[in-house]
C-alpha cells in the first residue's frame, strides 16, 4: 500500500513540472530585430518628398504648361479680383450678373414657353432657366437665381449665368449669334482664347472633340467663371458660358 502511494506521489510531481513546463512563454529570438527593421523601414520613407501630380494630357500641353495643374487638372491659376467682364452679343452689350429689366431695356424679350414667364416664381435659393431672344431672333440662354429667403418672380431675380450653346459660323442654322466675351468671338481660335484669358483654371477632355476651359474669377467662389467649349481638331470655340454669382 505504502509503495502504491510513492508511486502516486511521483507521478503527481511529474504530471505538475509538466505542467507549469508547456505554461512557460516561449522566447522568441526574432523579436528584437523584427521592430528594429520595422523602425528602419518606417525611417526610409519618412523623408522622401511626394512629387507633384499633373494632367497626363497630350493636347492641352500645346497652349500653356500643364505642370501647373494637378492630376484632376485644376490650378491656381484665377482671373483675379480686379477682372471686368466685358461682353456683347448680337451688337448689345451685356452685363452679367444682370436682370430682367436691364435685358428688356436692351431689346431682348423672353421666348415664348409654357414653362415660364415673368411671373414665374422661382423657390428660395433656386435657380430658373429661360431663354431670351433679340431683334434678329438669335436666342441666348439664361439663369435666374433667387437668393433671398423667400419665394420671387422671375423678373426680380437676378440673371447670374448666360450660355451661348453655339456658335453660329460652325453650326448650320443655329439661332446664336455673335459673341464677345473677353476677346473670345465665333472666329477664336485655340491661341486666341489663351492670349485674351491667359491659361485656364480648369481643363477637361469631354472627349477627342471637345474639351471645356474654365476660367473662375477666384477661389472664394468657382461658379463665377468663364467657360469655352473648344474643338482641338478644328482648333475651334464650339460654345461659351459666363456666370457672375457676385
Amino acid at each position: 500500500m505504502k509503495n502504491l502511494l510513492k508511486k502516486l506521489s511521483v507521478l503527481c510531481v511529474a504530471a505538475m513540472f509538466l505542467l507549469l513546463c508547456s505554461c512557460s512563454p516561449i522566447e522568441k529570438g526574432n523579436s528584437t530585430s523584427d521592430l528594429t527593421s520595422q523602425t528602419e523601414e518606417k525611417q526610409k520613407y519618412e523623408n522622401i518628398e511626394i512629387p507633384e501630380i499633373s494632367s497626363e494630357d497630350t493636347v492641352m500641353p500645346t497652349y500653356f504648361d500643364i505642370s501647373l495643374y494637378n492630376v484632376e487638372n485644376y490650378s491656381e491659376i484665377y482671373l483675379g479680383k480686379d477682372f471686368k467682364f466685358k461682353i456683347t452679343y448680337g451688337g448689345n452689350s451685356l452685363e452679367v450678373p444682370s436682370t430682367y429689366k436691364k435685358m428688356i431695356s436692351k431689346g431682348f424679350k423672353l421666348v415664348d414657353s409654357e414653362e415660364y414667364d415673368e411671373e414665374s416664381v422661382i423657390l428660395a435659393g433656386k435657380t430658373m432657366k429661360a431663354q431670351f431672344v433679340n431683334e434678329y431672333n438669335n436666342i441666348i440662354d439664361a439663369v435666374f437665381y433667387n437668393a433671398s429667403n423667400s419665394s420671387v418672380e422671375l423678373k426680380d431675380c437676378r440673371i447670374v449665368r448666360f450660355n451661348i450653346a453655339e456658335n453660329n459660323t460652325i453650326a448650320k442654322k443655329s439661332k446664336y449669334g455673335q459673341f464677345f466675351v473677353n476677346g473670345v468671338t465665333n472666329q477664336s481660335a485655340i491661341t486666341d482664347v489663351i492670349e485674351y484669358l491667359g491659361a485656364p483654371s480648369h481643363f477637361y477632355a469631354i472627349n477627342d472633340h471637345e474639351y471645356y476651359l474654365d476660367y473662375f474669377v477666384s477661389k472664394d467662389d468657382l461658379r463665377s467663371r468663364i467657360t469655352v467649349y473648344i474643338n482641338p481638331k478644328e482648333d475651334s470655340v464650339k460654345s461659351i458660358e459666363f456666370a457672375n454669382y457676385n
